[in-house]
């Protein structure tokens, strides 16, 4: 966690396992009745991107001194509507993007709004009904658009728009790449429209 406040916010949601998070001066005794993990080497770090590297290896999103890590946070959204559009339909503002093929497409309900970055249009991709598939069109402020071929989806279906590689989602390393921006960045970026969930 980057701050205490948030390592408490987790204890407060019935978080038992080991919380790590870095320490500001007069909160070491707090940190010690809640049971939360002193991160001793980000005040040790040489430099700020080695600082960097370890909150993100608290996230899973970077190894740190070669730790193995897992990535701890998921994004989902719900579908909002599958359309059936024909070979050469212009999809979402701009029409950035035409069908090349007849096509289903799903409105995913998150934007940039929430912090998805706009540069993710026709470039990052998103986990639907068991298969990745790209994010196509522009961003919008509420919707991201996902071309879904022929493939099944229903409005209530929940899309994975980054999370744990091991389940077949893209990652925020991979959006972080697609978007130009550090994973960390991303994920600190997230809206507060955003409903979050803690599990162990």
């Amino acid at each position: 966690m980057s701050s205490l406040a948030e390592a408490l916010d987790l204890r407060a949601e019935g978080i038992a396992a080991d919380i790590w998070s870095p320490l500001r001066e007069g909160e070491a005794q707090r940190a010690r009745e809640a049971d939360i993990r002193i991160l001793d080497d980000a005040a040790e770090a040489p430099d700020d991107a080695a600082r960097r590297d370890l909150g993100a290896g608290v996230y899973g999103l970077a190894s740190p001194a070669g730790i193995r890590t897992t990535a701890v946070m998921t994004l989902t959204a719900e579908v909002i509507a599958v359309k059936t559009v024909t070979a050469g339909t212009g999809v979402s503002y701009g029409y950035t993007y035409r069908a090349p093929a007849d096509t289903s497409i799903a409105l995913v309900s998150i934007g940039y709004a929430d912090g998805v970055p706009r540069l993710g249009s026709n470039t990052a991709s998103a986990r639907l009904a068991g298969a990745t598939y790209p994010v196509v069109g522009r961003i919008a402020m509420d919707q991201l658009v996902l071309d879904i071929g022929a493939a099944h989806a229903e409005p209530g279906d929940l899309a994975t728009v980054f999370g744990d590689a091991s389940l077949g989602a893209p990652t925020a390393v991979e959006w972080g790449l697609r978007t130009r921006r550090p994973p960390l960045a991303l994920t600190a970026g997230l809206g507060p429209r955003i409903v979050r969930t803690y599990a162990q």
